[in-house]
């Protein structure tokens, strides 16, 4: 098991009913803001190169992310959830009362903010106020696969991770359920 696994089985474990440890998954939401993301750099240190501003960014993202959504169910790892694209396009058709391009034409300056990040860093900010609609939608997020979609966003010449999510959001593909 890696880092990233260990980190967000820490998490499950403190969402979980009647172990809850409310103090750990505050620290780790107060994360996702620069203000105070200090207060959890006691739980990503054990995890994270903290030195590093780009891989602290990105593990304070997705803890805080994982803090967020995994109280409610939604924090999933590789279960037919799809890329941050996917999750987008959910988001933005929402309860399909709107037809899909519509609703996708509504959401798009958002998503094309994301995408016209040039660092992780700027992408981190970003994504707090996505992850907090996922959570408030109930829209899962394979946290794992954002994970590895962030540690992979600057590096074109290995995969372009804003053209998978493009692909995400763009194509209607069918996404699993998850249990």
């Amino acid at each position: 098991m890696n880092d990233i696994d260990n980190l967000l089985k820490e998490i499950h474990e403190a969402a979980a009913p009647g172990r809850e440890d409310r103090g750990m998954l505050a620290a780790l939401r107060r994360g996702l803001s620069e203000a105070t993301e200090q207060y959890a750099w006691p739980y990503i240190a054990p995890h994270c190169p903290m030195t590093d501003p780009k891989q602290r960014a990105i593990w304070l993202t997705v803890a805080g992310a994982a803090a967020t959504l995994e109280p409610l169910g939604l924090a999933k790892s590789g279960l037919g959830v799809g890329n941050l694209g996917a999750t987008m396009r959910h988001l933005a058709l929402g309860d399909g009362k709107q037809k899909a391009d519509d609703a996708l034409a509504s959401f798009e300056a958002r998503f094309r903010r994301l995408l016209t990040c040039q660092t992780v860093e700027e992408l981190c900010k970003h994504l707090v106020g996505v992850i907090r609609a996922a959570a408030a939608k109930t829209k899962p997020v394979d946290l794992k696969k954002l994970f590895w979609d962030l540690q992979t966003w600057e590096d074109r010449n290995q995969r372009d991770v804003r053209v998978e999510w493009a692909q995400g959001y763009w194509v209607d593909t069918p996404v699993t359920e998850v249990p």
